[in-house]
């Protein structure tokens, strides 16, 4: 009876032992976001991330690191480039993005927010965003991001959203603020809409499936691309709807045109 005891106890502290190692074995699971010189590269993608760079540590260098091997054609052996360096400077840079050394122009963030170093630990489901800067020489790129990274949303419905961006005080001190005058995109494709002086906006939804909701810079100024992974859910009811009151907008506007019966379709 003991013997049988003791057999069964070290199958299970055996048991216990390889189910560690196995989930020791996996990634944490970052979300990464790129975009080069304005240009969204990755949008909001799950990486697997490793401690590829050996410090110790599961970092913001990693998960670039990691989403250049899945997502750059050549992998981050062709994409991605840090560099490491000792003494009283000791520290780790970033040189190469999306295979664009940009000059040195290149930004990350992490969780929205600006991040001390490539070597800051993240953790499962921290958002990191890396960016080649639009003005390379003056480094003038506000980081900017929606109030949301994802959104389901009926087809041909309405998605609000608020817009922000990164800036600095008097005292150099970080804030946020909105970003008014930013012209939303769907699938890179302007919608007419623009963000209000709280940085919120209304926009309709005209896709069905899944489409990627971004920003363009305002006028005076330029921000990163921020990105909304949006999921449209087919609703024949907004389609109808949508075109019906498209078709009707446009009868109304050709008969207002004429003067004759001008005053017909005023409001």
């Amino acid at each position: 009876m003991k013997k049988t005891l003791s057999l069964l106890l070290a199958l299970i502290m055996a048991f216990g032992v390889c189910a560690t190692a196995f989930a020791g074995d996996g990634g944490t699971n970052v979300v990464v976001t790129i975009s080069d010189k304005g240009d969204l590269v990755v949008v909001n993608q799950t990486v697997s991330v490793k401690d590829v760079d050996k410090d110790g540590s599961v970092t913001i260098n990693d998960a670039l690191y990691c989403a250049h091997e899945e997502f750059y054609n050549g992998g981050a052996e062709k994409g991605y480039k840090y560099t490491v360096t000792t003494g009283e400077y000791a520290g780790i840079s970033m040189v190469m993005l999306w295979g664009d050394e940009n000059k040195g122009s290149l930004g990350y963030y992490l969780n929205d927010a600006m991040a001390w170093s490539l070597a800051d630990p993240v953790k499962d489901g921290d958002y990191v965003y890396a960016f080649s800067y639009k003005d390379a020489p003056g480094f003038s790129d506000n980081y900017a991001f929606f109030d949301k990274k994802s959104a389901d949303v009926d087809s041909f419905g309405e998605l609000g959203l608020v817009l922000s961006k990164v800036g600095f005080d008097a005292s150099w001190n970080t804030v946020t603020l909105p970003v008014e005058g930013a012209e939303i995109l769907i699938d890179g494709k302007g919608t007419g809409v623009v963000t209000d002086k709280d940085g919120k906006a209304t926009v309709t939804v005209t896709r069905v499936g899944s489409c990627v909701v971004s920003a363009a810079s305002p006028d005076g100024s330029i921000i990163t691309p921020p990105a909304c992974s949006v999921n449209a859910k087919f609703n024949l009811v907004n389609i109808i709807t949508y075109y019906f009151n498209y078709i009707v907008n446009l009868i109304k506007g050709f008969f207002y045109s004429v003067n004759p019966i001008k005053g017909l379709f005023a409001e």
